[in-house]
């Protein structure tokens, strides 16, 4: 027995043993998050080896003591990292279900916007306790924490630590490359979520910090891009004669509840949604997520580019879309005389959208910060009639052609567990199959009973207008409900629907499509084609996936990343001087009147806001005509500014008036 203890005594004097140990705990932590809740305990039994090999991802990081004296302080700083990753990724998942990524921190801002739709005051302090906590801990450590006694020279200690960490990391990568070579992970995820439960977070997480963008294929090359440039320009669409005004618009989380198996509702939801499905052009829309991430389908819409082909989790407004303009759907109508008009009815600055729709091609774009007279759920969202106006702006501002692209937000969650004080639901719902989701689950239902209203409005009052007019539709996500595909009668999480409709006759198709080849789809119908993206998922539609997927992928590169040798070496697409809004914000006159300052003038709104001299004063609209501010005074030559600001106090545009009084 003595003999064991002096084994495992001398053992421990290893410092790749303290590692490895520490790193086997902190990997069943970190799991346990991952899976929310105990059975991460399990998982070296269920699945050795992606543990082990998750353990000597944490082992790397975890080598980076071996530099240091403060050995323990490290140990505890990787711990906290660590550990602080996969609680974010366990918050997450309770208000979303893609989880958390390296890209996420490219949305804090976004994501500060909405936290209080998701988490209480009650989190919120008990987030900020544990953080300070943790620092505080990692301070007190610092100061008062063991050293190690160092007794060779600095260049020897060194160079230990260096061939212990190159050591672990070959560990780490090699078995990381065989089981990537023989298929045991995957290092590129369709379904997210199901990946990080498969593969583990650590191999999730690091894949989506290490693999960003779309990576090169070995075909690529200026022959290859040369053949497919020929074979794309010999694409020969029958043209038609229809240029109509083209809307689409993508429904926030909207999905037809009817859906879900076993479930009672008092009366339909989606009366004009169904009517319209069965009777016009419509089908099943695949697209790239599940509960969340509504600009990625977005992107594939408008771009025709598959979101599967970056890297895990990424969202391409994120990155390479505020750097680079990219071929869609609104510059390919531009082409034929369209004008291009993007509608928000939420925060112009979410999603980066201010700055990305003119990498688009669009010409307009009217965002919450533009719109007057909006409406709120009890949860803080603007509600989807809002649009129906907003839309019809749209096509008045011009004479000819217009192409308008919507994306709504009404459906948008977190839906409230417990009953809304004052809010009735009209339609009441029982037996849904996750009981704790039940209240969720009918505010939800209620929500989108009142977007199917809009759905009727809308199609009502472009009916009446005297010209051609193609409408599409679709749900960029399901909401963010605990489904499995069990529940659900189409088996599919990552199914939404579309339709087409139309004020003249167009031939009734029933087509399932991914969300990329929607808007290649419906061009199609309409006899244009336009782009080479476009021209590629019309022509080559019908060929093997793999080869279908495998060029479409390349042609990505080029146009993203590569030399543009589709276009001849240089895009032939320019940033537009994109207009936020489509009525011109005026100040027509500037006056003291009492105490108060008063602006005339038009379109202003409740996010128009008052500057005097550089200096912002709190504003009070009286009308779309008429502002007001208090605590100030003008005289002649003063400089008065009205700037739309969201709630993130970010301006989007000004107008200006020198007073002349």
């Amino acid at each position: 027995m003595n003999k064991v203890k002096a084994l495992l005594k001398k053992i421990w004097t290893y410092d790749l043993v303290h590692i490895a140990v520490y790193s086997v705990v902190l990997e069943l932590v970190i799991e346990c998050f991952n899976r929310r809740g105990i059975m991460g305990l399990a998982i070296p039994f269920m699945h050795p080896i992606i543990f082990i090999y998750n353990t000597l991802i944490v082992m790397v990081t975890m080598t980076l003591a071996l530099f240091f004296r403060r050995r323990v302080f490290v140990y505890c700083v990787v711990s906290v990292v660590w550990v602080g990753l996969a609680l974010t990724n366990f918050i997450i998942l309770s208000s979303r279900k893609t989880p958390f990524t390296a890209m996420d921190f490219y949305l804090v801002k976004d994501a500060i916007k909405v936290a209080g739709l998701y988490i209480n005051i009650f989190e919120v302090i008990l987030i900020v306790i544990l953080v300070a906590a943790a620092i505080a801990g990692l301070v007190i450590l610092w100061r008062k924490g063991p050293k190690i006694e160092v007794t060779i020279k600095k260049t020897k200690f060194y160079a230990y630590a260096v061939v212990q960490m190159v050591l672990v990391f070959l560990a780490a990568y090699g078995m990381g490359t065989t089981l990537l070579l023989t298929n045991t992970v995957e290092g590129h995820f369709g379904n997210l979520a199901q990946a990080y439960k498969k593969y583990g977070f650590c191999h999730c997480f690091v894949s989506s910090v290490l693999d960003r963008g779309i990576s090169k294929s070995n075909l690529y090359s200026e022959e290859y891009m040369g053949s497919m440039k020929k074979n794309l320009d010999e694409v020969d669409t029958e043209a038609s004669s229809k240029t109509p005004n083209i809307i689409f618009v993508q429904l926030e989380s909207f999905f037809d509840p009817s859906h879900v198996k076993g479930i009672t509702m008092s009366e339909n939801p989606l009366p004009n949604f169904q009517k319209l499905v069965s009777e016009c052009s419509s089908g099943y829309l695949s697209v790239p997520c599940f509960g969340a991430g509504t600009c990625n389908t977005e992107f594939e819409v408008q771009t025709g580019i598959n979101i599967d082909d970056f890297g895990p989790g990424e969202y391409p407004y994120r990155t390479i879309m505020k750097s680079k303009v990219c071929e869609s759907m609104a510059y390919d109508l531009k082409n034929l005389g369209y004008a291009t008009h993007a509608i928000h009815n939420n925060d112009g600055t979410f999603y980066d959208r201010n700055l990305v729709f003119s990498h688009l091609g669009y010409d307009t774009f009217t965002s919450i910060e533009y719109m007057d007279g909006i409406t709120e759920t009890p949860m803080g969202w603007a509600k989807d009639d809002i649009l129906t106006g907003e839309i019809t702006k749209a096509l008045d501002s011009t004479e000819g052609t217009d192409y308008v692209f919507t994306i709504s937000v009404q459906g948008h969650g977190d839906y409230p567990s417990t009953p809304v004080e004052g809010y009735t639901p009209q339609i009441k719902v029982t037996d849904f199959p996750i009981p704790e989701q039940q209240t969720a689950f009918e505010y939800y239902v209620n929500q989108i009973h009142e977007m199917d209203d809009f759905i009727g409005e809308l199609v009502e009052t472009l009916s009446e207008r005297d010209e051609e007019i193609v409408l599409v539709m679709y749900g960029d996500h399901l909401p963010t409900f605990d489904f499995t595909e069990n529940m659900l009668s189409n088996g599919d999480k990552y199914q939404t629907q579309y339709f087409i409709w139309s004020n003249f006759d167009m031939e009734k198709g029933n087509n399932d499509l991914q969300a990329y080849q929607l808007s290649s789809y419906v061009m199609e119908r309409l006899g244009i084609s336009e782009g080479y993206i476009m021209k590629y998922h019309q022509s080559k539609k019908d060929e093997s996936e793999e080869e279908y997927l495998k060029n479409l992928k390349i042609l990505e590169y080029d146009i993203l990343y590569g030399k543009k040798k589709i276009y001849g070496g240089e895009t032939p697409y320019k940033a537009t001087d994109l207009k936020m809004g489509i009525s011109d914000i005026e100040i027509t006159d500037v006056y003291n009147y009492n105490d108060y300052v008063f602006i005339e003038g038009s379109n202003f709104n409740d996010y128009s806001c008052v500057m005097i001299n550089g200096k912002e004063y709190a504003t009070e609209k009286i009308s779309d005509r008429l502002l007001r501010i208090s605590g100030a005074k003008v005289k002649k030559s003063d400089l008065v500014v009205v700037a739309q600001k969201g709630k993130d106090k970010v301006e989007l545009s000004r107008v200006s008036y020198s007073v002349k009084q």
